[in-house]
């Protein structure tokens, strides 16, 4: 649910805080779930699982009506995926900054991943036995750690980077010398093609 969240805020930080994108996202993320729970109730009376597919009490598994909601989730991940898609080429189309790139591409990886894992759920519990119709809960849940992670470590590594670039660019500029009492005093060279006398 986390990830989730997380996913929301990305995409309403890329469409500039826009507070009705987000109340348009919560709500629609409420509906998904009233949609999905709801969907499945009446399904789920419809479709009987085979009887004695779980002969033991020891075994979690969700029955075919599963999938539907996995199906409310793939398309909720789309449309967090096309709002991102568009944003992008509508606003950020001549950004060229690493900052919206990184976002954008990791952003890109972590949606498609996330989305194939869903897919992948719905065929796995709509095709597969039911003992194994939660094989791929775990794998998915570790995916969208893995990948979460890589968006916060990538921006972590680009701040550290752009901090050096501005560091770089400044010490070239500074001319730092001792004075006899061994104090020392840095000059600011402001054109940094010249030498500073001191």
């Amino acid at each position: 649910m986390t990830t989730y969240g997380l996913l929301i805020f990305r995409t309403f930080a890329f469409w500039h805080q826009n507070k009705k994108l987000l109340v348009w996202l919560i709500v629609l993320a409420a509906f998904s779930i009233v949609g999905a729970v709801g969907v499945l109730r009446v399904v789920s009376v419809h479709i009987a699982d085979p009887r004695g597919a779980n002969s033991t009490s020891c075994v979690f598994e969700n029955g075919k009506g599963g999938a539907i909601q996995y199906g409310f989730l793939v398309i909720y991940e789309l449309v967090l995926m096309i709002l991102t898609i568009y944003k992008r080429f509508s606003f950020y189309k001549d950004a060229r900054g690493r900052l919206v790139t990184i976002l954008y591409r990791d952003g890109m990886i972590y949606m498609t991943c996330i989305i194939m894992a869903s897919f992948a759920n719905i065929l796995l519990t709509a095709v597969a036995p039911t003992t194994y119709s939660d094989t791929l809960d775990a794998p998915q849940l570790v995916i969208h750690g893995v990948l979460a992670s890589r968006i916060l470590l990538n921006l972590r590594h680009e701040s550290h980077r752009s901090d050096s670039a501005i560091i770089d660019e400044i010490l070239p500029m500074a001319d730092m010398r001792r004075t006899p009492e061994g104090h020392s005093v840095v000059f600011v060279n402001t054109n940094p093609g010249s030498v500073v006398e001191g």
